[in-house]
């Protein structure tokens, strides 16, 4: 699947050609296709090395492309296509966008014909939340249509194309001009008014409609543009002949008079099946059938976190806590991470079994037993502090965009920063098997219900463990720092602590040495772990050096064994291990020897700090 470049046609007057440098830093790469406001190219970001795309713009519409790079500039939305710069390359402009491996929704229509109800709903979530972040903003889309709307294998929505949208509060001189895509324009702008936040609402109405039944609600233009007019200035949609159970909920969007239609929030809560105060248009809409949004892809469960992350109290009047909502909460040490993931996560992919016993205690883990009987995919949660070196903006208080590098062929991640500062990662992987099973699916839907999870509320403390647990214990007071400098020559003080304390880095000038916390299965009798079993003071341990790396070699120190308190996935050692992960890194070793060495000498001071065995 390749990207659609949103609007019709056009053309620019200086061709370009594959291989070409733009600004001396974007290599074009391929044509995605040509818009009203000029061609679209996917290009490599040399100076960052990341796949983007350029808009250039043709004769007179460089206008439009700085207002569209305005606009954009800081709407970080996972529904919205991201907007980074725009440069100028001789006489030519340049809008330099976020790049989406998607096709176009209308592309979607006309190559696959109607789209079902399930995925119209999952499809019209999404466009909902895009649409809270503009108008939160003060922005109106004013072209909502299909065209505009980037599909995703896994069904991710990208909103794009802002070029005609505009702020709510720049004052019109002169009358209203018909703005949109004449398929899409509600009754009020047809009749000659301006766009607001409404006429955008009544647009993704309109735009659902059409990938419903097949076309837009006036008509597929067969019979001229003047027809289509009329019928949207009349506010008289074509009769449904496929939609079923969304009627309702279209003619809730589609309301003729403006002050009749839900606004973005509550066009998002309405696809739920959310239960709001009545309005003229409340009265007329029965609730989506349950069933019916159960069936959409996971997508849907993401509404309520998003709404919550755009409508977080902005401004010195709002309490600071109030920043908190979607996070970890006060202590996010003490939070129990198993408890983010919904008791039906991934069952639509076989039978899912949670672990709580296994990596650090920030983590949990899912493991999927296929339908197919193919073999087992394992998806793994993880919460984190802050990003030292983020690779894009964090804006306090907001949801990030959630990340979504490509698929490799061991794993597939997802991760987003939360509006606590917080950062949580979702990586699914093979465990057993499973060769034609596409990782993706799974770690995008265990990121939608984890994120629906958060927006409810703080999560619920996690169980006790012992005292002498590692989970009460500080990795950063395992080494002090004359240890951490003889293992790596002068190291930082203080070390960098991990989420909880429950793993530290000391770093020396081109090395370092790391303490971290982990569950794991008994790693005596686990061979696939390599290395050789040793002691380390009185405790078991595993050195392993790297072999494929004479830099690097970690000791792994048993803490304690224990028995979860919860049954185990079937087929697994019953019993887990508290292990301490001492790993080492110098850049300088001249073999591997040398370097686990050393790592077993920290090891040793390490264990002298341990607590005794619980």
């Amino acid at each position: 699947m390749t990207e659609v470049a949103s609007g019709g046609g056009g053309s620019y007057d200086v061709p370009m050609d594959p291989g070409s440098l733009v600004a001396g830093r974007y290599r074009l790469e391929e044509e995605l296709g040509q818009g009203g406001m000029g061609a679209v190219w996917r290009a490599v970001d040399l100076e960052l090395g990341r796949e983007v795309s350029l808009k250039r713009a043709i004769a007179g519409s460089a206008g439009q492309i700085r207002r569209e790079a305005r606009v954009g500039a800081g709407l970080l939305h996972p529904n919205v296509v991201a907007v980074f710069d725009t440069v100028v390359d001789g006489d030519a402009q340049w809008l330099v966008t976020e790049y989406v491996q998607a096709m176009s929704l209308d592309r979607i229509i006309e190559t696959d014909g109607p789209v079902p109800e399930s995925r119209v709903l999952a499809i019209g979530a999404q466009l909902a939340t895009a649409l809270v972040a503009i108008h939160q903003r003060g922005i109106v889309h004013r072209d909502i249509k299909p065209a505009n709307v980037l599909v995703t294998e896994d069904d991710v929505v990208k909103l794009t194309d802002l070029g005609i949208a505009r702020w709510t509060e720049v004052t019109q001189t002169g009358g209203a001009q018909l703005t949109g895509t004449l398929g899409y324009v509600p009754p009020e702008v047809a009749n000659g008014a301006e766009a607001n936040a409404a006429s955008d609402v009544f647009s993704l109405g309109a735009t659902l409609y059409a990938a419903v039944e097949g076309q837009s609600p006036w008509g597929d233009g067969a019979d001229g543009p003047f027809s289509q007019i009329q019928r949207a200035a009349k506010g008289s949609p074509l009769p449904y002949q496929r939609a079923r159970q969304i009627r309702r909920l279209l003619d809730a969007l589609m309301e003729p008079n403006p002050a009749d239609r839900p606004s973005a929030a509550e066009a998002a809560a309405l696809i739920q099946g959310a239960d709001l105060p009545r309005r003229s248009w409340k009265r007329r809409l029965r609730p989506v059938r349950r069933g019916a949004i159960l069936t959409a892809v996971a997508a849907i469960a993401v509404v309520s976190a998003v709404l919550l992350a755009w409508f977080l109290p902005r401004g010195p009047e709002a309490p600071a806590a109030k920043s908190n909502l979607i996070g970890l909460g006060a202590d996010p040490a003490a939070v129990d991470p198993c408890a983010a993931i919904p008791t039906d996560a991934l069952r639509e992919f076989g039978e899912a079994f949670v672990d709580p016993e296994v990596r650090n205690f920030a983590s949990c883990v899912i493991s999927s037993t296929l339908k197919d009987g193919s073999g087992q995919v394992q998806s793994a949660l993880e919460f984190t502090g802050p990003e030292e070196y983020p690779s894009r903006p964090v804006v306090p208080g907001q949801m990030g965009e959630i990340e979504r590098p490509d698929e490799t062929e061991s794993n597939c991640e997802r991760a987003v920063n939360l509006p606590d500062g917080n950062r949580l990662t979702i990586t699914s992987y093979r465990i057993k098997n499973a060769k034609q099973a596409k990782l993706c699916p799974f770690a995008e839907s265990l990121m939608q219900d984890v994120l629906a999870t958060l927006s409810k509320g703080p999560l619920p403390p996690r169980p006790e463990l012992p005292a002498d647990s590692l989970l009460n214990v500080d990795a950063c007071t395992l080494l002090n720092t004359a240890e951490a400098s003889q293992a790596i020559g002068e190291a930082s003080d203080p070390p960098d602590a991990d989420l909880g304390h429950w793993g530290c880095t000391w770093d020396g000038k081109a090395n370092e040495v790391s303490a971290a916390f982990t569950r794991e299965w008994t790693i005596e009798d686990d061979d696939d772990w390599g290395g050789k079993v040793i002691k380390v003071g009185d405790r078991n341990a595993r050195l392993i050096p790297d072999p494929d790396n004479k830099a690097v070699c970690t000791a792994m120190v048993v803490h304690w064994l224990y028995k979860p308190r919860l049954p185990v996935l079937e087929g697994t050692d019953e019993m887990r291990e508290e292990v301490v992960s001492v790993r080492l890194v110098d850049k300088s070793a001249a073999s591997s020897a040398a370097v686990c060495a050393r790592t077993r000498a920290a090891a040793e001071a390490v264990v002298r700090r341990l607590p005794d065995v619980p």
